[in-house]
């Protein structure tokens, strides 16, 4: 009795794996051509200033961890200005280093 060929299983894509990006599960994809538009350039700020804790404050997370300008939408430019600003208010102790509730 020769063998049988294994069909693929009913329901299912033949290169798909069991539990690998099913329909049910996917996210909607962001449109690739919608940039993110930069907070600094919105306000017309161009100088980034250490002593400004409220703008500073807006680029921390809520554990003090200095955020990704590719979450913030910040250009490289600015990002590298924010970073030193805040490194400079922390060392000054105008920001803490870690969160209020978490020492």
């Amino acid at each position: 009795m020769p063998a049988k060929k294994k069909s693929a299983p009913q329901g299912r894509d033949a290169n798909q794996r069991p539990g690998q990006f099913g329909t049910n599960n996917q996210r909607p994809k962001r449109d690739p051509n919608k940039k993110k538009v930069d907070p600094l350039k919105l306000r017309n700020i161009t100088y980034v200033d250490y002593r400004d804790i409220r703008i500073l404050e807006r680029f921390l997370n809520d554990r003090g961890k200095i955020l990704p300008n590719r979450i913030t939408g910040v250009s490289t430019k600015y990002q590298r200005k924010i970073e030193n600003s805040i490194k400079h208010a922390r060392h000054l102790a105008l920001l803490p280093f870690v969160a209020g509730g978490l020492k």
